[in-house]
């Protein structure tokens, strides 16, 4: 019977070398299919596994994204009742102040009124003092005369001692009015100076390291943001384990249709395919990275904006660097070694990351010519660009504004009008630099009220072209953008007497997070 199988499977009725050789083809065809049946019987388990672990995996990055979301909103109503609570605290304590010089100003009124009265009783005594010792005058004077003149006398001295007694006894009379008054005075000092010692108490108790309440709420939000971040990290691994569980059951796939259809088990796992597998699988290592440029006056604006750790919180990569280079101050006087280094950076970073560029100063400066030279010519995207008082070369803003690639500014000063002239006509002749279309997001803050830039004046003086002293304005902080830009450029003003240049990164410190956190999500 396996004769007649044999020969009708093979049709073998030849001679016994073409037998031999059909029967050895049909034992490799058995041997292969053999060989498949079992990877056959265990495909449709093992894609099972892998699709209820995608789905497990898939419907918790669900939860956990809900839970973000949730906790998100936790940490916004927090941060409102925070606000809330410190603006409360700041009334607090201002009404506290005002009451309190209030009542300093009550104390030191009553001291002067007590020193008054007292003054006014020290008098009164020293005159019932001279009344007394001129009555036991006229007396004795009185009681030394003979009978005669005394007789004579009489009559007088007695007006004179009624006199002096009517004076003495109003003299008592306004001393005991006096008196009465010190002691009400006395009365309101104690009472001042009580309410100054309970104001002063209460002041203390108004500060923010001190109001329980206000503790309170910011552990909430460390616990939350804790939370938050151990959720993020947690999300992260489980996108990992996500992808690489796809790409587990895409490989086994494959190699199931390659079983199926290949000649032989040794085409099941080819190398081009695992190739083309892991370039679907490649992800950003971060979907933002962040760069914070600081400038020449404030060499580490991290100080001041205290981002790093909230970006972070966000799973984005924070990377600090100076206007001049990226590892601390190398000496350089230019922007060139910064804008080579960023671009061995852009180009190490995955396409489809976000890039953001912060900058303050000459950072500023720094910023915009990576973003509109460097990324422009590679050709890549910046999701969003802040420059706070950007300053260009020699410190000038016109420098930066305006394209100095052929031109650089004087300084002007005050009493120079020759001087004042050239820097007019540099910005008069010079053209205008534009934020390029490769810039998703531009957020500009200048000032014209102290140093920073150079040319941070107003308006200067120099001599017109028949001679005449007039004045002009400096170079403005405006940039020329392209029509695609979403831009907001705004000139802020601080006032004189103010170090206006780090009052801006102040201001940006609590205006950034607002703007950045949709680029980060």
């Amino acid at each position: 019977m396996t004769n007649n199988l044999f020969t009708q499977i093979t049709g073998a009725t030849g001679s016994p070398r073409a037998n031999t050789f059909k029967a050895l083809s049909f034992a490799g065809v058995m041997f292969a299919g053999l060989l498949t049946l079992p990877t056959l019987s265990h495909a449709a388990p093992s894609l099972t596994s892998y699709d209820k672990q995608i789905s497990q995996l898939t419907n918790s990055l669900g939860a956990d994204d809900n839970q973000i979301k949730v906790i998100e909103r936790t940490l916004w109503a927090l941060d409102t009742k925070i606000l809330s609570h410190r603006k409360q605290l700041r009334q607090e304590r201002s009404s506290n102040r005002t009451a309190s010089h209030e009542a300093k100003r009550e104390v030191k009124r009553q001291s002067f009124e007590k020193k008054r009265i007292e003054t006014a009783i020290r008098l009164l005594d020293k005159d019932i003092q001279l009344l007394q010792r001129d009555t036991q005058r006229s007396t004795d004077y009185y009681q030394s005369l003979n009978p005669f003149k005394r007789q004579l006398e009489a009559e007088n001295h007695k007006k004179k001692i009624d006199s002096n007694q009517q004076r003495s006894n109003q003299l008592h009379a306004d001393k005991l009015t006096l008196e009465a008054e010190l002691k009400a005075v006395l009365a309101v000092v104690s009472s001042a100076e009580q309410q100054l010692l309970a104001l002063g108490n209460s002041q203390n108790s108004a500060s923010f390291e001190m109001d329980p309440k206000l503790q309170s709420i910011l552990a909430q939000r460390e616990t939350q943001a804790s939370l938050i971040i151990s959720l993020r990290k947690q999300v992260k691994r489980n996108k990992g384990l996500l992808s690489k569980t796809r790409s587990n059951r895409l490989e086994l796939a494959e190699h199931i249709k390659f079983a199926n259809s290949a000649p032989a088990p040794a085409a099941i796992t080819p190398k081009n395919i695992q190739k083309r597998i892991q370039q679907r699988a490649s992800k950003p290592e971060f979907a933002s990275y962040v760069f914070a440029i600081s400038g020449e006056y404030e060499p580490n604006i991290e100080d001041t904006l205290q981002l790093k750790d909230w970006v972070e919180s966000y799973e984005a990569k924070y990377i600090q660097a100076n206007w001049n280079g990226f590892e601390g101050n190398s000496g350089s006087e230019s922007t060139a070694l910064f804008k080579s280094e960023f671009e061995a950076k852009l180009k190490a970073i995955h396409k489809d990351a976000n890039i953001i560029l912060i900058g303050h100063g000459r950072g500023g400066g720094a910023a915009i010519e990576a973003a509109t030279e460097v990324a422009s010519t590679l050709g890549r995207g910046i999701e969003f660009l802040a420059v706070i008082d950007p300053i260009g070369s020699d410190n000038l803003r016109a420098n930066i504004v305006y394209n100095d690639s052929n031109m650089h500014c004087t300084v002007p000063t005050v009493n120079d009008r020759i001087i004042n002239t050239e820097y007019s006509n540099c910005i008069k002749d010079a053209q205008r630099r534009e934020i390029t279309s490769n810039i998703k997001h531009f957020y500009n803050r200048w000032q014209k009220d102290n140093k920073g830039p150079l040319d941070y004046q107003r308006r200067i003086a120099i001599v017109a072209n028949d001679g005449t002293n007039i004045d002009v304005p400096t170079a403005t902080g405006r940039f020329d953008t392209s029509a695609t830009i979403e831009s907001d450029q705004k000139r802020v003003f601080i006032g004189a007497g103010k170090n206006a240049h780090r009052a801006l990164l102040a201001q940006a410190s609590k205006t950034l997070p607002k703007l950045l956190v949709k680029h980060l999500r």
